[in-house]
């Protein structure tokens, strides 16, 4: 297969000059090997897609091309007028409109019933891990991307991956919008960050491929994000357009990892709402050009999967377009479906353009039935017609052994000591410990640890108000300790370690958030990054401050004055020192077994 707009890309890579990302060191464990292509319908399978698209209205196959969302947490009249009335094809589901497990496999079923009749629909939602959880209820929780990418290990992706499938289709769902493939490349990136496996390309395309493979081995419809990249900018498409000043070079070195995961029979890639000047010679945004869609993706990268967009409500969108305009040149330019979540205005004026367009010809036959097409096959191959077990069998019937011991795995094996005065880590357990943090599982895991632990709580984004309040209980708290553990998530609780440290009293500092923060607290005596401030995390950070665990992580991205790769394991090599040797067993180092491959 001949990639012309990827000319030089292989070469940028071998010579490791892909936009400042350095080779990862070499993953703890094998790489997990690569997923055939997805295989082709059988030929019974193929005449049930063209006959179930030979069927349908055009009202029908416009419905197919409407991803949805809509408020509260039950099925009230004007969802089933939504998800029913207009046989859209597929619902995405937010926190918001989850309370639990057994109140969101309820939810997912009621809202299949409304389609019984119909196309059955996609039942997604962001299930990321970190930052993005949607439920956390019976399912495992991950700690982040960035912290699979500190622990360089394809293994433990690969198992991340279909222990989350397993859990999330006990629950109904039958899609994920994840994982992310972004290469972290901006450090002042504001919507990526620990949800991308660090700032190496091969790093994120091998994460990435062995993540996609479990969750697929699992079937879970994956939807990897967000194409063709988002981790080189600092807007936020959520609030205005990105736009990429990168060589065309650059720009393609980032295609890798989606390029890896397509050539491994991805499910489906989700836009990313990025102009691009360096490859259109415009500043139209990625999801709405058929330059990037219709050409480099499906021409170039040979994807014939799923294509559907980033919310088509946000303002990269809306500013300079309109949700109804912007549907039709995404779908004209190669999308197959629109992600429209929110309002229920702009969800009519999208799904109304989309039918006029298709009326007047704007949108032709060919482009619609191929869309449709394209996602009736992933529903066939994904099993989606076949109904699921009843849901009292699937409530009744707990979670697959370890599966949520693979989010205390990635945690441990994620914990990077980026630096140490050699006196003040591990901690002792006999001292009194203040714990100032935002994240009340840091503090009651240090607790658990040591008889003399005193614990202050504080917001994570303190109001200007209530700042100074915040920074005298800080000080109070640090006059009556021996030593301060300070847990930091951004960048606002910073001079909470400044004002610990002032009092003279050393301060270990554990970042949970991005490791780009650690450069901000040179008072420090020891710092910790673990990437997440989720439980297993924060667990996972308190046993490695009084040394029962090793800090066997690498930094997944490049500091100022760290280099990719960096990270202290003072107890892991004792360890070691004291540990004879013994011939390889065949098990992996995290204790992972070898069928997870």
């Amino acid at each position: 297969m001949s990639f012309p707009h990827l000319a030089g890309l292989t070469l940028l890579l071998s010579l490791g000059l892909c936009a400042s990302a350095p080779a990862p060191a070499p993953p703890t464990t094998a790489t997990p090997s690569a997923l055939p292509p997805p295989a082709a319908l059988s030929p019974g399978d193929s005449a049930r897609v063209e006959a179930l698209l030979a069927s349908m209205s055009l009202e029908a196959r416009v419905g197919q091309l409407m991803m949805v969302g809509f408020y509260g947490s039950d099925i009230d009249e004007e969802v089933e007028a939504l998800v029913r009335g207009r046989q859209v094809g597929g619902v995405c589901l937010f926190k918001h409109n989850l309370v639990d497990a057994e109140q969101a496999a309820r939810l997912n079923d009621g809202l299949r019933r409304l389609l019984a009749d119909h196309i059955p629909p996609f039942l997604a939602l962001d299930q990321e891990g970190g930052t993005v959880v949607r439920v956390s209820d019976q399912v495992v929780v991950l700690p982040s991307n960035m912290a699979l990418g500190a622990t360089r290990s394809a293994d433990l992706a690969y198992a991340a991956g279909r222990a989350q499938a397993q859990d999330l289709r006990r629950l109904g769902f039958n899609m994920n919008l994840a994982p992310v493939l972004d290469v972290n490349l901006n450090p002042r990136n504001p919507v990526i960050g620990v949800r991308s496996y660090g700032d190496s390309v091969p790093l994120v395309s091998e994460l990435g491929r062995a993540f996609v493979r479990g969750q697929q081995d699992a079937g879970l419809v994956t939807v990897a994000k967000h194409f063709p990249g988002h981790g080189a900018t600092d807007i936020d498409s959520h609030t205005a357009l990105p736009v990429m000043r990168e060589t065309r070079e650059e720009v393609l070195a980032q295609l890798e990892p989606f390029h890896a995961v397509i050539q491994d029979g991805l499910d489906g890639l989700m836009t990313a709402h990025v102009a691009i000047p360096r490859l259109t010679g415009d500043e139209v945004p990625a999801t709405l050009h058929p330059q990037v869609l219709d050409g480099l993706l499906r021409r170039d990268m040979g994807f014939d999967g799923l294509v559907l967009t980033d919310e088509m409500e946000m303002e990269a969108i809306v500013q300079r377009y309109g949700v109804g305009r912007a549907a039709v040149m995404a779908v004209r330019a190669g999308a197959d479906m629109v992600l429209v979540p929110w309002g229920a205005e702009r969800k009519e004026e999208a799904y109304e353009a989309l039918l006029a367009a298709a009326r007047d010809g704007e949108l032709s036959a060919v482009r619609l039935e191929q869309a449709v097409r394209r996602i009736l096959t992933v529903k066939v191959r994904r099993g989606l017609f076949q109904a699921p077990p009843r849901l009292e069998e699937r409530l009744a019937t707990p979670p697959p052994p370890g599966n949520s011991e693979v989010a205390h795995l990635i945690a441990r094996a994620s914990v990077t000591l980026l630096r140490t005065d050699g006196r003040h880590f591990p901690l002792p357990r006999e001292a009194r410990i203040a714990v100032i943090t935002s994240e009340a599982s840091l503090g009651e895991a240090i607790r658990a640890r040591a008889p003399h632990v005193s614990v202050l709580n504080v917001p994570p984004y303190p109001s200007a108000e209530s700042r100074a309040a915040l920074r005298q209980q800080a000080r109070k708290a640090a006059l009556g300790a021996e030593l301060v553990v300070v847990g930091v998530t951004n960048s606002r609780q910073v001079e909470l370690v400044t004002t610990a440290a002032a009092t003279g009293r050393p301060v270990v500092v554990v970042s949970m958030g991005l490791p780009y923060l650690t450069e901000l607290v040179d008072e420090a005596r020891a710092v910790l990054a673990v990437y997440s401030f989720q439980p297993a995390s924060t667990t996972a950070a308190a046993a490695a401050l009084f040394g029962e665990i090793g800090t066997p992580g690498r930094l997944p991205v490049k500091l100022r004055r760290l280099t990719f790769g960096h990270g202290l394991n003072p107890v892991g090599q004792q360890q070691a020192a004291a540990a004879p040797k013994s011939p390889s067993t065949g098990s992996t180092p995290h204790g992972l077994p070898g069928a997870a491959r």
